[in-house]
């Protein structure tokens, strides 16, 4: 029954569907390794595998071996309709979930979105025919979750620092903000950074083909302590636009995964086109503006307290 009212929901909601607002991948679920029994072993290694590529990068928290197995969900997985991810989505409390599956001498991942059990990414690699396949899982794997990394067109998300009241903060005469990146993000002091929303316009895979991105913000690297950045703003639509866990996108990181990780040549190239927002505004424009009349304003209450004081 429980399947049947969310299959309905879901189609119901197809017209719509298109047109929603992709919300940040923070807590993952990797489902093991879908394989013949021969090759549980070497399924299993891979699984373990595709989970450290993805916890050691520290961008996504991902849902232990005793937490799927207390959820009785804790089995190998192939290709998923909507209605399953969404289901699993919800009982895992999951932004996504990924499955890996063997057909032939293919492998094949998938990450489906949790919360409209929409298709994210997709990848199929073709095992060497003239090397045993228990050889090829766990290499064959770690290149596929790569793959789904250099994918995605964000590195990142914004928290509010436990120091500061807000999440864009003042100081010195401009606004920053702080944002959580990769582990293995390579970023200096200077670097561009971009905070933006991703919003569907086909049913095609998000990461893949199926996004429209739009900048709301841009700032540059003032600061990088590991995996945390401070960022200064430069230009912005709406400051309360900046919210706890907008997206970051960063061009620079951007190419390199693409150069290091992807798997084809058209994947490589294949960078989302992205669009600013009109409203955009230059912060120190603003600031040189509001700087006049600060000044007068200033200049005309000392010469109201230098009179009182005379009289």
């Amino acid at each position: 029954m429980r399947a049947f009212l969310t299959l309905y929901v879901f189609l119901f909601s197809l017209p719509a569907y298109s047109q929603v607002e992709h919300a940040l991948i923070r807590r993952l679920v990797v489902f093991p390794l879908q394989a013949p029994i021969k090759y549980n072993q070497a399924a299993e290694e891979a699984w373990w595998e595709i989970r450290k590529v993805l916890t050691d990068n520290k961008r996504f928290l991902v849902a232990s071996k005793n937490f799927l197995q207390q959820k009785d969900v804790y089995q190998s997985r192939g290709e998923l309709k909507p209605a399953d991810a969404i289901i699993l989505g919800q009982l895992l409390d999951a932004n996504a979930v990924m499955t890996t599956y063997l057909e032939d001498k293919i492998l094949k991942m998938r990450v489906y979105e949790g919360e409209y059990g929409r298709l994210l990414w997709e990848q199929d690699l073709k095992l060497q025919p003239s090397v045993p396949v228990s050889h090829q899982l766990v290499s064959s794997s770690v290149k596929l979750v790569r793959d789904f990394i250099s994918s995605i067109p964000y590195h990142g998300f914004v928290f509010k620092d436990g120091l500061k009241s807000e999440v864009v903060y003042s100081e010195n005469g401009k606004k920053y903000f702080k944002s959580e990146v990769g582990a293995d993000a390579q970023l200096e002091v200077g670097d561009k950074v971009q905070l933006v929303n991703i919003v569907s316009d086909s049913l095609k895979p998000l990461f893949i083909s199926g996004a429209n991105i739009e900048v709301f913000a841009e700032g540059i690297v003032e600061m990088v302590d590991r995996e945390i950045i401070t960022v200064s703003l430069q230009r912005v639509s709406q400051m309360d636009a900046i919210k706890e866990n907008s997206m970051v996108r960063i061009p620079k990181e951007l190419k390199r995964l693409k150069e290091q990780y992807a798997l084809t040549e058209s994947l490589k190239k294949n960078i989302q086109p992205e669009y600013f927002s009109p409203e955009l505004t230059e912060l120190e424009q603003e600031v040189r503006e509001n700087k006049p009349l600060v000044t007068s304003l200033s200049f005309l209450g000392n010469l109201v307290l230098f009179l009182l004081i005379a009289i």
